[in-house]
C-alpha cells in the first residue's frame, strides 16, 4: 500500500455517524492512523461532511455539537484538505465526469486527486464503485476492506 490515500466523504462520514459499516471505516481509519498513511482528501470533502452531518442534526440523529465535533476533531484532523489551485485537477475531473458518464464533477475530484498523487482512492459510495469498477485499479470499495 502507498503511503497516501485519498478518501472520500462517503468513508470520512462513517468516522462519525453510525451507519452500517461503520465499524469497518474505522477499523480502516485506525489501520491508516496506524500505519501512518498520509490521508487526503479535496476541499469538497469539507463543504459534502458538514453538509451532510448538518442534515443529520436536521433529522434530530445527532446534535449540533456532534456535528461540529466530528467535522473538526474526526474527519478535519485525520484528513489533509487539498486546494483547488491546481488547474490540471479541475480539468482531468471533467474529463472523468465525462469518461465514467457521472452526472457531476464532484467524484470525479477525487479520482483526479488520486490519480495526481499516484494513491489509491477509498470509497462507499456504490454509484462511484460501479462507474469505475474493472476500468481503474486503484480506486478501492469499503466494503471490500479486510482488517488483516
Amino acid at each position: 500500500m502507498s503511503n497516501a490515500v485519498v478518501v472520500d466523504t462517503s468513508i470520512a462520514i462513517k468516522w462519525v455517524l453510525s451507519e452500517d459499516d461503520s465499524v469497518t471505516a474505522l477499523a480502516l481509519l485506525t489501520e491508516w492512523i496506524s500505519s501512518n498513511v498520509r490521508m487526503t482528501a479535496p476541499a469538497l470533502l469539507a463543504y459534502e461532511a458538514s453538509n451532510t452531518l448538518y442534515h443529520n442534526v436536521l433529522r434530530g440523529k445527532i446534535t449540533l455539537e456532534t456535528a461540529k465535533q466530528g467535522l473538526t476533531k474526526v474527519i478535519l484532523k485525520a484528513v489533509r484538505i487539498n486546494s483547488f489551485r491546481d488547474t490540471n485537477l479541475s480539468t482531468r475531473a471533467i474529463e472523468f465526469t465525462q469518461q465514467f458518464k457521472m452526472p457531476a464533477t464532484y467524484d470525479a475530484y477525487f479520482l483526479a486527486l488520486a490519480e495526481r498523487e499516484e494513491c489509491e482512492l477509498w470509497t462507499a459510495d456504490t454509484r462511484l464503485w460501479k462507474a469505475v469498477q474493472g476500468e481503474i485499479s486503484w480506486v478501492r470499495n469499503l466494503a471490500d476492506y479486510q482488517n488483516s
